[in-house]
């Protein structure tokens, strides 16, 4: 099926595209906010839709994705204030950010605990120091089963094993 050639200014045609470094630099990313709503739209059968910021950071592409009712995962300060910036509010969205991690240093949990953001903690350790700090704080865990699936090693994270798990062990280790 061949695509329609389009001869708009803003159309992602190669003429437009070439253009585009010459006027930016390089190296320039070019996104179609109609293909992400559309894709957003396709999504909202389920009951959240929440974006993994590490998959893209771009404040106007998260900007993008509030106007659309998406909610975002941070996994580290930085995330946090990035997703503040593009408009997220836990104040009165309380589940709008996600805090989701491993391991958590004071600075992100004295600001994970300053605006009660929820936090996806994936060690005892991550939540016994937050219930040190904000008792009563809302948490889910992130559990490891044990097994997983990815395209090699490098991505199971839910392996058994320590180089490459992720969450809260729920399985028996037998050690001989």
């Amino acid at each position: 099926m061949s695509l329609p050639h389009y001869h708009a200014e803003t159309d992602l045609n190669a003429e437009n595209l070439l253009r585009l470094p010459a006027e930016f630099g390089c190296p320039v990313w070019v996104y179609d906010a109609h293909i992400i709503r559309r894709q957003i739209a396709a999504l909202q059968q389920f009951d959240v839709v929440r974006f993994a910021q590490k998959a893209c950071s771009n404040i106007h592409i998260l900007r993008l994705m509030r106007a659309q009712g998406v909610k975002v995962d941070s996994v580290s300060l930085g995330e946090i204030e990035r997703a503040l910036a593009a408009g997220y509010d836990p104040q009165t969205c309380p589940d709008d950010i996600v805090f989701t991690a491993d391991v958590i240093d004071a600075a992100t949990l004295a600001r994970v605990s300053e605006l009660h953001i929820p936090v996806n903690a994936g060690s005892v350790d991550m939540l016994m120091q937050l219930g040190q700090v904000s008792p009563g704080h809302r948490v889910w865990l992130r559990v490891n089963p044990g097994f997983g699936h990815g395209h090699s090693q490098k991505t199971n994270t839910g392996a058994k094993t320590a180089n490459t798990a992720s969450g809260i062990a729920i399985f028996r280790r037998r050690w001989r």
